[in-house]
């Protein structure tokens, strides 16, 4: 069940993507990211790169789409790791297994009940790429919940999280700013941003 169409053919529409143009692939979550900010709010957000700093997003949701990216608070732990990094690697932080259930950190219901919150399907299982999870937003989910648990990263709470989740499988779309509506892929970008 592709869960992103089932969404779109309740009538939302799909966000508008400007031409790609060619760039290196360590560019692309962050180019990616910006466009479809820029597509979707009109804003112009400009992304500094940040030399010596592996991950590029160290910001919230909606602190991602302030214009001012320079912030004088407290220093924040921004060295997430990705899905890959914990497929391969069995140091999972506690209380976490790779046997625990995708559903028991994030509740399904509705079009992700059978699917997502099968109870075979468990945080492990996510993180080797499953069809059902057609833009791999439960791979990253599971990674960043996974970073949040370890300290990798901390300017995210597990409720953010579990917030992006709900609103997501409820109305196909997680809006990180009023008049702003981020899709799964949309979703995956940004949290690929906040990884290494």
């Amino acid at each position: 069940m592709n869960i992103e169409k089932k969404h779109d053919e309740a009538g939302s529409a799909p966000l508008a993507r400007p031409v790609d143009v060619v760039i290196s692939p360590k560019e692309l979550p962050r180019r990616q990211f910006a466009k479809g900010i820029i597509g979707t709010s009109g804003v112009l957000l400009t992304l500094a790169s940040q030399p010596g700093m592996a991950a590029t997003l160290c910001r919230s949701p909606s602190g991602s789409l302030s214009g001012g990216l320079q912030s004088h608070g407290p220093v924040v732990a921004c060295a997430g790791r990705s899905p890959n990094f914990y497929k391969e690697n069995a140091g999972w932080p506690s209380p976490c297994t790779p046997g625990t259930t995708f559903s028991s950190v994030f509740p399904c219901a509705g079009l992700t009940k059978d699917t997502y919150g099968a109870s075979s399907t468990t945080l492990g299982l996510i993180l080797d790429h499953q069809d059902f999870d057609t833009a791999n937003l439960g791979m990253h989910l599971v990674a960043t919940y996974l970073n949040i648990l370890s300290g990798r990263i901390d300017f995210l709470t597990l409720s953010q999280v579990q917030s992006i989740w709900y609103d997501w499988q409820t109305y196909g779309y997680y809006s990180p700013t009023a008049g702003v509506q981020w899709r799964a892929s949309d979703i995956v970008i940004y949290l690929s941003g906040t990884m290494s």
